[in-house]
């Protein structure tokens, strides 16, 4: 197996990108030490210049009458600390911004703009008030997320109770995009997309309930309440 930096695994390459995102690799320990050994001239001994990681900005735009941002910046800066530098290596932003597309059947949650851009959108307060009847794989998803959804002959009516619209556009809008995000930056492909739509999807649907599914269990250990302030939530 190749030596190379390039091919750690993608979570230890992303810390340490992270950590020094600026940093040279010839002044990495194993890069050192792997000259070190070879004959010829002695190899730079000098430790790379200490560089604290760039903060994540989450910039927010109030919400229009009759909306609301269901997570906060605060939200965000505390999930992303707890999933640590795998979600956050190449997201150059997370926006909170006005709704667009209202021509779209159903609220918009999230957008990914590549490069690292994840952009969620306001949402209208609930309860929610949308004509006929939801297909089967859309009631599912919102009842799994904590909705509750009553159908009658022509519409549908969706509520929220407590923080579950919350934790719906943190993980079904986020963390899915983010997973999306993965794919392409995993790949090295920044740009172009790198599998069918459909397993895209697939991908970052997964992706999005495995972190769901940390999530509770730390949440229910107390584990989520302590981030590491690596996120910057700023106005």
């Amino acid at each position: 197996m190749s030596r190379s930096l390039h091919t750690d695994p993608y979570p230890i390459r992303a810390a340490r990108r992270l950590d020094a995102p600026r940093g040279r690799r010839a002044a990495e320990p194993r890069v050192r030490r792997r000259r070190a050994r070879r004959p010829g001239p002695e190899p730079e001994t000098g430790l790379p210049i200490p560089y604290s990681p760039p903060r994540l900005p989450i910039r927010e735009s109030p919400a229009r009458p009759g909306f609301l941002h269901p997570a906060t910046a605060r939200d965000i800066a505390r999930l992303l600390d707890f999933f640590g530098p795998e979600l956050r290596y190449g997201l150059r932003a997370v926006e909170l911004r006005h709704a667009v597309g209202a021509d779209r059947p159903g609220p918009l949650l999230a957008t990914l703009l590549v490069p690292g851009v994840v952009i969620l959108h306001e949402q209208p307060r609930p309860p929610w008030t949308v004509p006929g009847r939801l297909l089967p794989r859309s009631r599912a998803r919102l009842v799994r997320a904590g909705a509750r959804v009553e159908s009658a002959a022509t519409l549908t009516r969706i509520d929220w109770p407590g923080t579950t619209l919350r934790d719906f556009v943190l993980f079904d809008g986020l963390l899915h995009e983010i997973g999306h995000h993965l794919v392409q930056h995993g790949t090295g492909k920044r740009t172009v997309r790198v599998r069918r739509t459909a397993d895209h999807e697939r991908c970052a649907d997964e992706f999005a309930a495995r972190c769901r599914r940390r999530w509770a269990v730390a949440t229910a250990s107390g584990a989520a309440r302590n981030p590491t302030g690596t996120a910057a939530a700023r106005g």
